[in-house]
């Protein structure tokens, strides 16, 4: 007669990131509010949410826009301040008749708190400019360049001092 062992097993430690729900961070992103973000504070309107924002930016010369929640993608491994986490919500803006020219935004957030995203962070966009494909690590750079190459006649507003 065979003898039975029960082996009790250690719990397995992972160093997996805490999950969130992909609507939750699109949520998060999208009332993501300007001043948590805007390192400089050259918008001047903090009381806008990236939601706002983005409509703002691309008004009518969006084909689509799509947003999303999860693993960050606009990220640049050899500078840590561009290294994204497990925790970004973002959206891709298609312009109208340029559907090979996607406009990608990003919104970094802090580790989750109960299973809801932490505070914004960091913004990071890439877009197709008058120059061709650009990493953009600010709000005023994206909305410049987006506005340049998509919108007739548009001109660089002047710098404001919110201060």
């Amino acid at each position: 007669m065979a003898a039975s062992v029960a082996v009790a097993k250690a719990p397995v430690k992972t160093n997996a990131a805490p999950k969130v729900s992909s609507a939750a961070l699109i949520a998060a992103t999208k009332g993501a509010m300007l001043s948590e973000i805007d390192y400089g504070r050259e918008l001047c309107d903090e009381d806008r949410s990236v939601e706002a924002w983005l409509n703002d930016v691309v008004g009518d010369t969006a084909e689509s826009i799509t947003w999303r929640g999860g693993k960050c993608d606009l990220v640049n491994e050899l500078n840590p301040l561009d290294a994204g986490s497990d925790w970004c919500g973002g959206a891709t803006i298609v312009p109208k008749g340029h559907p090979k020219e996607p406009a990608e935004i990003e919104v970094y957030f802090e580790k989750p708190v109960r299973g809801k995203p932490g505070k914004p962070y960091a913004f990071r966009a890439v877009n197709y400019d008058v120059d061709g494909l650009d990493y953009k690590r600010d709000f005023l750079d994206f909305d410049y360049a987006y506005r340049q190459k998509y919108v007739p006649g548009f001109e660089r507003p002047e710098t404001r001092d919110c201060d």
